[in-house]
């Protein structure tokens, strides 16, 4: 499909605390259906998720968005951020799960609900806000790619002192075209312009899967290379990016919960008190 442009709806009943408590209630979005692979060496993309993201005393949930299973407006007052996962489908699309979830995440945000988009869940969250995405004129981005912060990241990031590389594991053929209004740029990369963006302090999309491990990431590739969706040359660069670089998971891990669980901006009050 082309690109579309749509502008936010104004919505909404979910009324989310000003900070979110120790022990906060999250949820995943999933909108793609757990591989085979996935599903035995993990018990779904749900518990990658969690691995990633979940600490003590935290409740976490899931609702399978690609099958129309979203919060009732009750559930979602009580869910502190929305997690939303990669999906083989496009986020420009009109599928009826698709434009539901877009309606969700516009009434999420205008609630104040802190929402993390991976991956297809980054596209969506920025359509859903007012930008466009659409297929990559470079093609495929399969493997591990190195990230460059942009100011305005290190600056959000303070406390975690960036790097000027963040590696990452990337598996997309879509991306962002044009930024939400009032949206800044986080991080690029040589073939993405839009590795990260953030709207205020309660959106966040990332390009990248800081949730892979390369085992994933190959079992999805040679997935795909079955059904001659990619070319043997692309897995093989795949295969070798990973002897170039290191994805850094554990940075990752700071970045998502930092922003998910609104930590940036309590250190940066706390720094900014101590100046005073």
């Amino acid at each position: 499909m082309g690109p579309q442009l749509e502008t936010p709806a104004v919505a909404v009943a979910l009324v989310a605390p000003a900070t979110i408590p120790a022990g906060g209630s999250y949820a995943v979005l999933q909108c793609g259906e757990d591989s085979a692979y996935v599903r035995d060496a993990y018990g779904g993309y749900f518990n990658v998720f969690r691995a990633l993201l979940e600490e003590d005393g935290e409740r976490w949930r899931v609702y399978r968005a690609v099958r129309g299973e979203l919060p009732t407006d009750a559930e979602a007052a009580g869910i502190d951020g929305f997690v939303i996962s990669g999906s083989c489908s496009d986020a420009h699309g009109d599928e009826p799960w698709i434009l539901a979830l877009v309606d969700l995440v516009r009434r999420a945000h205008a609630a104040g609900k802190r929402v993390l988009g991976v991956c297809f869940g980054h596209q969506l969250l920025c359509r859903a806000l007012g930008g466009r995405t659409a297929r990559s004129a470079k093609g495929w981005d399969i493997g591990v790619s190195c990230m460059h912060p942009t100011t305005a990241a290190a600056k959000l990031f303070a406390p975690l002192k960036l790097p000027v590389h963040m590696p990452i594991i990337e598996f997309h053929q879509d991306e962002v075209w044009d930024l939400p209004p009032h949206a800044e740029v986080l991080a690029r990369s040589d073939k993405t312009s839009v590795e990260m963006f953030r709207l205020g302090d309660r959106a966040m999309g990332v390009q990248g899967h800081p949730e892979y491990s390369k085992d994933i990431l190959m079992s999805i590739a040679d997935r795909l290379l079955q059904h001659n969706l990619i070319l043997d040359c692309q897995v093989d660069v795949a295969k070798a990016s990973f002897d170039v670089r290191t994805p850094d998971k554990e940075l990752w891990r700071k970045v998502c919960t930092g922003f998910l669980k609104g930590r940036l901006q309590s250190q940066q009050q706390k720094q900014h008190k101590l100046l005073l």
